[in-house]
């Protein structure tokens, strides 16, 4: 049977940049209301753009806070996984 071999340094990396990530995506800046001028259609347009961005960041934030909360939990699951493994190894 192969190893499994569990980088810590590359899990706390990854957990680290999804973090650096959600907090760009939670602080990201949008377009002020009513940036638009001109035609009702460029006003609806930019209207319509502006929430699309808002529920895109707000996806893409929660999505990196997620996905560095499997980074975290994975390496004290794995951790749990491997004394678990050695207790029974050992006859415990």
């Amino acid at each position: 049977m192969a190893d499994l071999t569990v980088s810590w340094s590359t899990l706390e990396a990854v957990h680290g940049a999804l973090d650096k990530a959600t907090g760009t995506f939670t602080g990201a800046s949008l377009p002020a209301e009513g940036g638009a001028s001109g035609a009702e259609e460029v006003a609806q347009a930019f209207a319509t753009f502006r929430t699309a961005q808002q529920r895109s960041d707000e996806w893409l934030a929660a999505t990196s806070r997620t996905l560095g909360e499997y980074a975290k939990d994975t390496k004290s699951l794995f951790a749990d996984a491997d004394d678990d493994l050695a207790g029974k190894a050992g006859g415990k």
